[in-house]
């Protein structure tokens, strides 16, 4: 099978998974449609497989993220490449344009994504229409999580030719670093600092990742456990804002520790006690992976698709609404009242759950479903497209 992916960029956690795939299928090649966005300061490890940033530009929009990808090209990379199966990631006018080549050629096109109940509701009508008809004249889909089936078949995909496949993580290179760390005499010495429990939030400091509700969940946390700790871990244009307000508060238990890359990311995971995904919304959120991955006690935020699919209440970890600050500061302190061996359990059970997505087991998975779809090809899925108000979960 001879495949070619489109998507917007690479990030640490696709290369593995693409390597991956690459080692299942004739030929594979990747087609990029930039280097790096705005919002994304990985150190990239070098790809063993093909790939190629086509051309193109990119215009910020007022109040946008990051940009909007506007490629060129992609009609003749795919003629060279001449694939048997192309898997699209997103709606930009580069997966368009690859739509539109596997309509013309008679190749197979599968949708691929992170989508959210959230997206639907702020999509615009133009945008909506647009996804219908390549969700519904496409030849199946693959779901990164259960809310993103929903929305493929909101717009059109049959349920049988979607794949649910969990984004997948490098899970042992987490959890073995972490244990490493963890009988490491640094970890021994570095707990002395503290004077109690260690929290752990990461990821991007804006609004929608819920760090004003954070501090609501820590302020009802020290009320009765002051001597909590909490390291904050990621960068972001509200950064300055969230430092102040915590200097204002005279909170020297908060820590800011800005980006971080994986290696000194896993050290972090190892000290801490509870990793807290306070998240308002998040289409997947592969944070959430790599703390259960390093068996991490974590504390979930129910707005983030990935709590849905992975956090089992009390079993491979506890799930809040971060905007109801006292019932998730109970949460926390449930589960810092535990014994040592009882959070040890509730770390290895998120463990146990986030292996079953490691990359090789996804990695057969999506390849098996992709030759399942060439060996009876489908017809052309009109007259599917749907009138029913999509629902939340």
């Amino acid at each position: 099978m001879n495949l070619a992916v489109v998507t917007n960029i690479l990030t640490p956690y696709r290369i593995p998974l693409f390597e991956a795939i690459g080692k299942r299928v004739d030929r594979m090649q990747v087609l990029l449609m930039a280097e790096r966005e705005e919002n994304r300061d990985w150190t990239l490890a070098p790809a063993t497989f093909q790939h190629e940033v086509l051309p193109g530009f990119h215009a910020k929009l007022p109040g946008a993220e990051v940009s909007m990808h506007v490629n060129h090209g992609v009609m003749r990379a795919l003629r060279r490449m001449n694939p048997d199966v192309v898997l699209s990631g997103g709606y930009a006018p580069a997966n368009l344009t690859a739509w539109l080549y596997c309509r013309l050629h008679r190749r197979l096109f599968l949708g691929w994504g992170e989508l959210s109940l959230h997206d639907v509701e702020r999509t615009s009508a133009l945008k909506r229409a647009l996804r219908r008809v390549m969700t519904t004249w496409s030849d199946g889909s693959i779901a990164s999580s259960s809310e993103a089936r929903e929305v493929f078949i909101h717009f059109g995909a049959l349920p049988e030719r979607v794949l649910m496949s969990p984004m997948p993580i490098d899970v042992e290179r987490f959890h073995e670093g972490a244990q490493r760390w963890r009988d490491s005499d640094w970890l021994q010495t570095e707990r002395r600092r503290y004077p109690g429990p260690i929290l752990l939030s990461v990821g991007r400091l804006t609004e929608r990742k819920g760090y004003r509700e954070l501090f609501a969940i820590y302020a009802a946390i020290l009320k009765r456990r002051p001597d909590v700790s909490l390291f904050i871990v990621g960068d972001g244009p509200e950064r300055a804002e969230h430092e102040a307000y915590v200097q204002a508060k005279r909170w020297t238990t908060v820590q800011f520790f800005g980006f971080q890359q994986a290696p000194e990311l896993i050290k972090l995971l190892a000290l801490a006690d509870v990793f807290v995904f306070h998240t308002l919304f998040d289409p997947f959120g592969a944070v959430l992976c790599e703390a259960m991955a390093a068996a991490l006690p974590v504390v979930s935020s129910i707005h983030a698709a990935a709590t849905r699919d992975l956090v089992d209440d009390g079993v491979t970890g506890f799930r809040i609404d971060p905007r109801n600050a006292e019932r998730s500061a109970e949460a926390v302190l449930q589960v810092l009242a535990m014994t040592s061996p009882d959070r040890a359990v509730l770390g290895r059970a998120a463990y146990d759950r986030v292996r079953l997505h490691d990359v090789d087991t996804t990695a057969d998975h999506m390849v098996d479903f992709l030759k399942s779809l060439r060996q009876v090809r489908p017809q052309p899925m009109s007259g599917r497209m749907p009138v029913e108000p999509v629902k939340g979960p």
